[in-house]
């Protein structure tokens, strides 16, 4: 019977303890991560009206910032760079770089020391393609605000957090562009 009271208020006191260090897991955060962008897409060579299609994956990078809002909801913004991808056959080179600033709302799961995120939001993109074919090149870029949408999983360090995550770019004409990244965030 004793043990059942030290077991029930060990319990309540853990309870607590999270609850208070949930508490403390609002506020500014700043980060970057760096990981395996992929990109895939397809066109159709304008003057030689000749299809393409091409896929790669580069190093990409990212820096953010952001502000926990409450334990479960934030915000966060930051830009990303998904390094130059390129497609070679015998008789064509597609060269695709692109990069842009995104912008989230992030809802938060706290389990403790690992918190598990998923977000949704918008990029602000530039696109350059350089196309060499054997009787056509030709370059051209596009911009645009596209959707987003990402998750992933944090492991809590005191202020710092390791986070690992998936995000996906819905950019028209760009197939599965897409980045896996882990980073390091530091939340003041």
């Amino acid at each position: 019977m004793k043990t059942g009271f030290g077991l029930v208020l060990a319990g309540v006191m853990a309870v607590l303890a999270a609850g208070q260090a949930v508490a403390e897991d609002t506020g500014f955060y700043v980060g970057g991560s760096v990981g395996w962008a992929y990109l895939a897409g397809e066109g159709t060579d304008r003057i030689e009206d000749q299809d393409f299609d091409f896929s790669d994956d580069d190093v990409g990078y990212k820096v953010y910032a952001g502000w926990q809002i409450l334990p479960f909801l934030g915000i966060e913004g930051g830009y990303v760079d998904f390094g130059e991808v390129e497609d070679t056959t015998p008789l064509t080179r597609t060269r695709i770089a692109t990069d842009g600033w995104d912008a989230f709302v992030v809802g938060n799961l706290p389990l403790g020391f690992i918190d598990l995120f998923a977000k949704v939001g918008v990029i602000a993109f530039d696109s350059d393609l350089d196309f060499n074919g054997t009787n056509i090149s030709f370059d051209d870029s596009e911009s645009g605000t596209e959707g987003a949408y990402g998750v992933g999983a944090a492991l809590e360090l005191g202020s710092f957090a390791v986070r690992g995550e998936w995000e996906y770019f819905d950019i028209d004409g760009l197939d599965d562009l897409s980045l896996w990244s882990v980073g390091l965030t530091y939340q003041f």
